[in-house]
This record gives C-alpha cells, sequence and structure tokens, in this order.
C-alpha cells in the first residue's frame, strides 16, 4: 500500500513565527529586548530548541542552556498554535490524499507532547493516522527506528511510499528506511544548505508540487 509520511516543521507547518515570539517572551523574562528576522531565525528551527535559545544567549554552561530551554519550551507550549498555519498547497494535497484514502502520517523531531496538540489544533490534518514525536522511539532522525515504525502502524509499503522533509536529517533517515524521499524546499533551509547534495528522489520548489507524487 502506498503512504506518506512528513516532517511537521518547515514541511507541512509553518511554526516559525509562533516560535519566533515565544523566543521574544523569554528574552523579555531576561530584560532582553530582539526583534528576530522571520527569514533568519527560521533556519534556526531544524536544529532545535538548543540552537533556538543559544542564539539569543550564548554558549553558557549546560545547566543554564537546560534551564533556558526548559522555560522556553513551557513559553512555547503556551502559544504553539497562535500563528502557526499550513504552508499554501499542503491543504489541497492533504485533502487530495484523505479523498483516495492514502493513509499518511507525521513523523518529526519536535517532542510528541508539542507536536500532538499542534496537529490536532489544524482541523485539515484531523486524519493524520500517526505521530512519532522526537521522543517517541529510542532513536530520533536521521536514524530511520521513527519512520520504520510509523511504516510498521501505517502498514504501507516504503519502496512506493513517500517521506516528505525539509532537512538533510529528513532524507537521511527515510533513506535509510528504505523510502523514496523528497525534499521540502519551501521549508527551513539555511542558505548553506545544498538539498542537491542530500540524495533525496526529487527537490519540491512548492507544496503544490507534492501532487504529482500520488
Amino acid at each position: 500500500m502506498q503512504g506518506f509520511l512528513f516532517d511537521l516543521d518547515g514541511t507541512l507547518v509553518d511554526t516559525a513565527i509562533d516560535m519566533i515570539d515565544s523566543l521574544k517572551l523569554l528574552a523579555a523574562e531576561n530584560n532582553i529586548v530582539i526583534d528576530p528576522d522571520y527569514n533568519e531565525y527560521k533556519e534556526l528551527i531544524t536544529f532545535g530548541s538548543r540552537a533556538i535559545v543559544t542564539s539569543i544567549f550564548g554558549h553558557l554552561d549546560d545547566s543554564s542552556i537546560m534551564d533556558l530551554q526548559s522555560r522556553y519550551l513551557q513559553i512555547y507550549q503556551q502559544n504553539l498554535s497562535a500563528g502557526s498555519c499550513l504552508f499554501d498547497g499542503v491543504g489541497a494535497f492533504i485533502e487530495k490524499l484523505d479523498s483516495n484514502n492514502i493513509p499518511w502520517g507525521v513523523v518529526t523531531n519536535k517532542p510528541a507532547y508539542l507536536a500532538q496538540p499542534l496537529v490536532n489544533s489544524l482541523t485539515q490534518l484531523n486524519n493524520c493516522k500517526v505521530l512519532i514525536g522526537g521522543d517517541t522511539t529510542k532513536h530520533s532522525k536521521p536514524h530511520p527506528e521513527p519512520i520504520n515504525h510509523a511504516i510498521k502502524i501505517l502498514g504501507i509499503d516504503p519502496k512506493t511510499s513517500w517521506y516528505i522533509g525539509d532537512a538533510r536529517t529528513d532524507i537521511q533517515a527515510a533513506n535509510a528506511a528504505n523510502m523514496n524521499s523528497a525534499v521540502a524546499l519551501w521549508g527551513y533551509l539555511s542558505k548553506e544548505d545544498n538539498p542537491h547534495d542530500w540524495q533525496a528522489d526529487i527537490l519540491l520548489n512548492h507544496a503544490v508540487n507534492m501532487l504529482e507524487l500520488s
């Protein structure tokens, strides 16, 4: 059976505005005023909350960084669906999958306790059949374990199915799981990224191009 698995942040959902706003709140709590540039800071999202926090507070000792990460995630949890929305074209593709009874799910490195309520808040994602967070399995991407776990739950054939993501780690995990892999070029790629070197099966310029895969 054919199926689709997706990364979440930067692939299905534009979460950057809420993550940046949460960083601004954290900075304000520490008497720091910032005005982050969306295009600059969205590139950090792929690298997780530690990279986001250290972009403002620098490389402090581990204990201090962990405390700031924890507080940042608390703030973000309270605001994770304030401004986040599907990327243009994603809704049409999900609707096509649903109307054709093609199973799909999400495999993200975002912790499940944040990823699940975010998905639940977006009605067009209500038919998500499986959600694997970064803490669901022992390993996270680029290890193939979370994708393999999702494949097993969905009961799909990886050789005829697709994983779509916007980071090198997404493609590494998909390839290791023997899935067809596609790069979401509309996502949170940095200027240093060269997705042509990631060994993906296809590069997608816009979410609407996903319609060509099913």
